[in-house]
């Protein structure tokens, strides 16, 4: 392959592994929990502002009007740490604003209010993030002690993501496989027949909140040390919905289906619509991809509900000296049988 499709090839796994980790962590919440988190994407700029400015020398250091707070020019990996610390400690006060007391469409809307005064604030504070204009020239990590070329380096982030996404990978199925991950259905399912079963709903929706909103401030961190930049603009609101099209389109609840729509929506929906041939007015093709995007959601909303990979059923199964048996099978009344001297039996 020529260094120019590596290059690409290289970026599409990279984009890939880092959309999958914030993918999960959304899916710990919608589709494990029945958290209606309209705001995802601002707990992946935390954790991307937070690793720009630990990863970042001061703003004085140069010589260009940018100003932040921060540039703390942090090693490898405190960065990133410090990113996933970022979006698991936001997640606390907005849980207790957005979600702890609010369910269903008022818990959404109220999401998604936070996240556009989010865009506002950070858009209107020079001092905060260089306003509208962002943070950029953030080093990359160990960039400089690498001894490897520019495409070398792409291959190697390539490995670094792979790494860390299977680490997320085997967190996340432990926590869904683990009795925590059952709470954490039966809150989703009903939370009064999970409270009346001594389950603390609140310590768990939070629980699973926060572990979410670590998971998306670490790819915003790993996203940050890859492009080097970030502002605003790469975080408005339409950004969750496009994560949430990715649950939709490959199953709630499945951590393969999660895979599958993250390959699905961002890399073949949104890079196939840019080899498109230029037709119409000068800008169509490039808003193809949100066209796409919404005409996939209402689809598979139509259609196929529950994705590609839906949800696998689990029951409870426990072993008998007749075998093993279903709780189904245990509830299910039997036949009475008639003692003798009744009806039906002989003396």
């Amino acid at each position: 392959m020529s260094p120019a499709v590596q290059f690409y090839a290289s970026s599409l796994a990279i984009l890939f592994g880092i959309n999958l980790i914030a993918v999960w962590g959304l899916d710990l919440q919608y589709g494990v929990s029945g958290i209606f988190n309209f705001a995802y994407i601002v707990f992946q700029s935390a954790g991307a502002y937070t690793a720009g400015l630990f990863a970042l020398h001061p703003a004085a250091y140069y010589q260009m009007n940018e100003t932040y707070i921060g540039g703390l020019n942090m090693p490898f990996p405190i960065p990133l740490l410090a990113a996933t610390a970022a979006g698991a400690l936001l997640a606390i006060p907005l849980y207790l604003i957005g979600i702890r007391r609010l369910r269903g469409d008022y818990q959404a809307m109220a999401m998604l209010v936070l996240s556009l005064i989010a865009t506002a604030f950070a858009d209107a504070q020079v001092n905060l993030v260089n306003g509208p204009t962002g943070i950029s020239f953030v080093p990359k990590p160990l960039a400089a002690q690498l001894p490897l070329t520019f495409l070398g380096y792409q291959w190697a982030y390539l490995g670094f993501v792979a790494v860390i996404t299977l680490i997320v990978f085997w967190i996340t199925r432990s926590i869904v496989s683990s009795p925590f991950g059952r709470v954490l259905r039966a809150v989703r399912d009903s939370e009064t027949a999970a409270a009346s079963l001594g389950r603390r709903v609140s310590r768990a929706r939070l629980t699973v909140f926060v572990l979410g909103g670590g998971l998306a401030g670490l790819s915003g961190g790993l996203l940050m040390q890859y492009v080097t930049a970030w502002s605003p603009s790469s975080w408005l609101y339409p950004e969750t919905f496009l994560f949430l099209t990715v649950i939709v389109v490959g199953g709630t609840a499945n951590l393969a289906g999660n895979a599958l729509g993250t390959l699905l929506v961002p890399i073949l929906i949104i890079e196939g619509t840019r080899f498109l041939p230029q037709i119409g007015y000068p800008g169509l093709i490039d808003s193809l991809d949100w066209v796409v995007i919404g005409l996939v959601m209402l689809a598979f909303l139509w259609f196929r509900p529950q994705g590609l990979l839906p949800e696998r059923r689990r029951s409870w199964v426990t072993f008998l000296p007749g075998g093993r048996r279903s709780l189904g099978d245990l509830l299910r009344p039997r036949r009475a049988v008639p003692l003798p001297g009744e009806a039906g039996t002989e003396g």
